[in-house]
This record gives C-alpha cells, structure tokens and sequence, in this order.
C-alpha cells in the first residue's frame, strides 16, 4: 500500500529536519527529490561521519591496548615455552643440525654438481633448504600458540619431502622437469593477474611481457607433452598418467602412509566446515577460540620432526657414505626422543587445564 500525499510530505519534512541537524554537526546530506534516496544518502553521511569519529577513537587508545595486550602475551609465551621447553629445545636443535648438513653439502659437492649438471642434487639441496625454514616456521608457531597454524606449515613438509624422494628415485630427467615447470606456474599466475589486475589495482603486464610467457609455456608443452601443463605436469611422464595427483607421487614413493596426516593438515588451510570443528588448540568444539593456545604442539611437533628427518636422509642418500649413515641413524634417534618429549608433555596436561591460560 503506497504512501499517501500527507504521509509523504511528513516524511519529507522530517529528513529535511534530520538533515539539518547533521548539517550543524558538519555532516553534509544530499537532498533528492525521493524520500528514499535522501534518507539512504542520510544514513551513509551519518556512518561515513561516525566512523571517522571511531577512528579517531581508535588512533587514541590502540597504544595502551596493545601495550596491555603484549603484556599479558610475553607472560603467556613464557609459560608456554616453560611448558614445552624440553621438546621444543630438541626440535630447534635438530633444525641446526639440518642446516650444518647442508652447507655442508653445498660445500662438498656444489661446484662439482654444477659442473656435472646434476640437477638432482640441484633440486634437492634447495628441496632441503626450504625446509629448514619452513621448520623453523613450524616452531615459531608453536612458540607462539599457533598449533593449527604449525600443523599447516607442516603440510609443506610433507610435500618437500614427497618431492625430494620422488626426483632422486627418477634422476635427473625428472629434476629438469621439476626446474622448468616454474615457467609454466608463471604463465598461469601471470594470465590470472592480468584478469583481475585491474581491480587489484594492479600494473598488468605488457603484450611483449605476456607473449614472452605465453611462447615459454608453449615451448615447453611442445617439447614435452600437453600434460606437463597439470599441476604436477613434472612428474607425468615418470607416473605414465596424463593428470597426476599428489597421492599418485607419495604412492609412488611408498610414503601412502603419510596421506592421514597430509589431509589432517589440510584442515588448517581450508575454509571448509571441517576447519571450524577440528582445531588443535582447543579439545572443545564449543569453544570459539580467536587467539592463542598452550596446548596441540605434540601434532605438528612430530610431524615437522619425522618430514625433516625424510627429507634429510633424501640429502644424504645421494652421497651415501659411512660418515652420512651414522648421521642419519643420530638424527633418527634424536627425532624418536623429539617425538616422545612432545607426548611426554601433552600427556601431562590436564584435561581441565587445556585452555589458553
């Protein structure tokens, strides 16, 4: 039923007033000839208003409340660390160790890599070096009580060391497969920006920048095959299977038995309902946490252990000799005491004590 004359001109006269008002508090409304087009340009001049105020609110008080709030963090990292000290200690320790491994290599065996164009130990060498950092990551998160966050890094691991297994069983056909699928993710990521660049307010590539792309990616589809162009496109021709998956290279490389975990990890990337639930940092469902947790280290914990323990032995494999065997049998029994300090201590939490505190 519509609006009768009176009824309007009622209306019309209680915008003008209301838009007085905010004219005397420095808030400018634009007046249509609709009452409704002037009361929604009254309600976006009145917000647009109000949250300049609460910025200015917001520039006042955001030192004192960060200063509040890392306060109470440094105490909280601390009884954290003081909780998980023993595994946590062990598990940066053997990240050292991994890292002495491989300049070690790099050292050793580098230049007569290059000279010998041994792509698999080109591969592997920096395979390894990234997960060096990546463990690192895993244990800055869980310092931090970023267990779900750790648990995802985690899930790199995995796949480096999948990867690292995978090159050095199928040699260095493979490895110049590997190294050059990099132009084919550049012709993707790059088509994919110049169709959204503009609203990411972005600088799209020139013609001459894409057309150079573009004959990369088709020379290496041509030199190869049209399935090179998959995601693990690198790996088909070693799989005989046109569109490979991950699952297909951890079969290949009999690490199956890691797929449990690797879709564990998943859940703390994706957005799907499943990630709303499973959280390690809370045993409880019901709660909605929006911050840290001192519990859910001993997942991630192990997981990043035993990775980089594989993708150790994948290093040190290629230049097997008794000095590298007694090395892994050591780091095998440093991560089984890494994996048994990370249970020790969550075994010892009380159920009642599992919450941020």
């Amino acid at each position: 039923m519509s609006e009768s004359p009176a009824d309007t001109g009622e209306m019309r006269k209680k915008l003008f007033e209301i838009s007085e008002t905010l004219k005397k508090e420095g808030v400018n409304v634009e007046i249509s000839d609709d009452n409704q087009t002037t009361f929604n340009n009254i309600v976006l001049a009145y917000c647009s208003k109000a949250g300049e105020e609460h910025f200015k609110k917001i520039d006042d008080e955001f030192p004192r409340k960060l200063e509040e709030y890392h306060s109470q963090l440094y105490g909280f990292e601390e009884r954290l660390y003081y909780r998980w000290s023993m595994p946590f200690s062990l598990f940066e320790y053997f990240i050292l160790e991994s890292q002495d491994i491989n300049e070690e290599f790099i050292k050793k065996f580098g230049q007569l890599a290059a000279e010998e164009k041994d792509l698999v130990f080109s591969s592997i060498i920096r395979l390894h070096a990234k997960a060096c950092i990546v463990a690192k990551e895993v244990l800055t998160l869980m310092r931090s009580g970023f267990p779900d966050g750790a648990n995802a890094r985690c899930r790199t691991l995995n796949e480096i060391a999948v990867f690292s297994f995978f090159i050095a069983k199928h040699g260095n056909d493979v490895a110049e497969r590997y190294a050059k699928h990099r132009v084919i993710e550049d012709y993707k990521a790059a088509k994919e920006l110049q169709k959204y660049c503009d609203k990411l307010g972005e600088t799209p590539f020139s013609d001459e920048e894409m057309e150079k792309l573009h004959k990369n990616y088709d020379a290496l589809i041509k030199l190869h095959e049209k399935s090179f162009g998959g995601s693990y496109g690198w790996a088909a021709q070693a799989l005989n299977k046109k569109s490979p998956s991950f699952a297909d290279l951890i079969e290949d490389v009999e690490l199956s038995h890691l797929l449990p975990s690797y879709r564990m990890a998943s859940y703390a990337i994706h957005a799907n309902s499943k990630c709303l639930m499973f959280k390690l940092s809370s045993p409880d469902e019901d709660v909605i946490l929006t911050g840290e947790s001192n519990i859910g280290m001993a997942d991630p914990g192990q997981r990043a252990a035993i990775s980089l323990l594989q993708i150790n032995f994948a290093l040190m494999n290629l230049k097997i000799s008794y000095e590298y065997l007694i090395k892994i049998r050591s780091m095998f029994l440093l991560v089984n005491r890494i994996n048994k300090a990370f249970i020790d201590v969550h075994d010892s939490i009380d159920l009642n004590d599992r919450k941020l505190s």
